[in-house]
């Protein structure tokens, strides 16, 4: 394979929201640094609505925090929920010098309640928050030649030297070619893996690569098992089909129905919708397995109680997506069915976002021990501001003491061949891949899914182990340079299926948005499952909280 070599003191895996916020910290921080920001899409980050935000008079930081770790079943490391909580209010002069102001009416902040929180504490700015912000940050790189960015490039194997992280292998989609960056860090930025799943929330460009990069370098990863399923994802019509809705709007009239037309959430409590996305998921997931669900397999989101001018006033943007479709949902219901929205889980990191290999720091999606069990409605979006900003500081730090990577000609060699080649002696074909994919999505649709069991999770990992071994048994001698990357691609999301099935496996009990219908009692252990990769073979823990 043909490939290249680029060098750069810090390399920003992610383009999105928590990577150019740790950019930006970075280059605020330590000026001089060169900074080079790889990615082939932006995930979530433009559909960031708005994110939480100690703004309501009655707030507190107590307040707040007992919010998250009490909703995140007290499985959340509460060192990164204090730095998430404390962030926030860090975060407000940084962005005052972006010039972001927040949505007022009346003088006064106009602030949405999420599901899980004692106080409303959305703030946004008008209804593309994320959008706001990243162009903001981007006016700013635009003036500084000490940060630079690869379009259409996504990172598929870290590279560590002598126990450092220094660089990534890299390829440029539309180019067809393959790049070795060279780094004397790397910020790990890139976004969970629920795309893995056949129907989910996510954007194409997000995968599994994030994971399995870390994982191959011997970094630990924590909560994989806790994937949150989005109650209110589109099921139809078709253009929109994955598509969430906010979930604040319970909060203000909005209700579920089944096809009977019945408030069916009311039977699982006083507090009907207003309950967290993990048990709403699980309730809505039941109402659709038990046969009362819509024509397409979901139920009706009814919003038609909060009427047209609220709605036309907070929920434009959700209006305008169906009106574009035909549909006014100020009149009319639509079908909604949970979907795989965001990995809880990940890398596992210290409050100043450091994995515990040197030179890899992680912020956004990508880290675990946040959220724990599940995560609060705003906290996604102020995770990757709060923590891509510590990460920058982090690594800014590290940089002015660090020496610059040591890395020879051989080593080059040997990692780019070594990633570029499989055991077998069967070339690998397209046909084979997008069929090792259709069977992967299979197990994860029908048995990583909302409800979960034993015998169900220990025919998943030996499914997907099989297909891993299959692929593993294959070559890629003579193949192009395309090719060569979907089955790299392929190897990571299998790779990090594997791993969110073992990790589903060692945890016996329902916790959260991990629900066990062979034991739906919600486990009181307070413990992580911690998977690390030796070189004995992979090992999974489970560490005391």
């Amino acid at each position: 394979m043909n490939y290249s070599v680029l060098n750069t003191d810090a390399l920003v895996i992610g383009t999105g929201l928590a990577g150019l916020m740790a950019a930006r910290s970075l280059t605020k921080k330590l000026p001089d640094a060169k900074i080079l920001m790889i990615g082939n899409g932006l995930g979530a980050s433009p559909y960031v609505h708005g994110f939480n935000m100690m703004l309501h008079k009655d707030d507190s930081m107590e307040s707040f925090y007992e919010d998250t770790f009490v909703g995140g079943r007290e499985q959340s490391k509460p060192e990164l929920a204090k730095a998430l909580c404390d962030g926030s209010v860090e975060l407000r002069p940084v962005l005052e010098e972006l010039g972001i102001e927040f949505n007022r009416k009346d003088g006064e902040y106009s602030l949405l309640r999420p599901l899980g929180a004692s106080h409303p504490r959305v703030a946004s700015v008008g209804n593309h928050t994320g959008v706001a912000i990243m162009n903001a940050i981007r006016d700013e790189f635009a003036k500084n030649d000490n940060i630079s960015s690869l379009k259409d490039t996504r990172a598929l194997r870290l590279l560590r030297i002598d126990g450092r992280v220094c660089g990534a292998l890299t390829y440029h989609i539309n180019e067809k070619k393959f790049t070795l960056v060279i780094a004397n860090a790397v910020v790990l930025a890139c976004g969970g893996f629920c795309n893995i799943y056949p129907f989910s929330t996510n954007m194409k460009d997000i995968g599994g690569d994030g994971i399995a990069m870390s994982f191959g370098v011997g970094a630990d990863l924590c909560d994989l098992e806790f994937v949150q399923f989005e109650p209110s994802a589109a099921v139809a019509p078709a253009p929109i089909r994955g598509k969430s809705v906010i979930t604040t709007m319970y909060y203000e009239g909005a209700v579920l129905r089944n096809t009977l037309g019945e408030r069916f959430m009311l039977k699982y409590g006083e507090a009907g919708e207003c309950v967290n996305k993990d048990v709403q998921s699980r309730y809505i997931f039941k109402e659709i397995k038990e046969g009362r669900g819509t024509e397409n397999g979901g139920v009706f989101f009814d919003c038609t109680g909060v009427g047209r001018e609220r709605l036309n006033e907070q929920y434009d943007s959700y209006v305008k997506r169906y009106s574009d479709v035909g549909i006014d949902i100020a009149t009319t219901p639509f079908e909604i069915a949970p979907a795989p929205h965001t990995s809880l889980g990940g890398i596992a990191v210290d409050e100043k976002c450091f994995s515990g290999i040197e030179g890899l720091y992680a912020c956004g999606e990508i880290i675990g021990g946040l959220h724990g069990a599940n995560r609060l409605g705003g906290n996604a979006g102020l995770e990757t501001m709060v923590f891509g900003r510590i990460a920058g500081e982090s690594v800014a730090d590290y940089l002015a003491n660090a020496s610059k990577a040591d890395v020879t000609e051989d080593d080059v060699l040997d990692f780019v061949e070594d990633t570029l080649t499989l055991s077998g002696e069967n070339v690998v074909t397209k046909e084979q891949l997008d069929a090792i994919r259709v069977k992967m999505q299979k197990v994860l649709s029908e048995k990583l899914n909302v409800l979960r069991s034993c015998d169900e999770l220990e025919e998943a990992i030996n499914e997907i182990g099989d297909l891993l071994e299959e692929l593993d048994d294959s070559s890629m001698e003579g193949i192009d340079e395309e090719l060569a990357f979907e089955t790299i691609r392929l190897v990571n999301d299998l790779q990090t299926a594997f791993l969110l099935a073992l990790s589903a496996d060692a945890r016996k009990e329902t916790c959260g948005c991990h629900v066990r219908s062979d034991h739906e009692e919600e486990g009181k252990e307070k413990y992580r499952v911690v998977i690390r990769n030796t070189p004995e073979g992979t090992v999974v823990l489970k560490e005391s909280i």
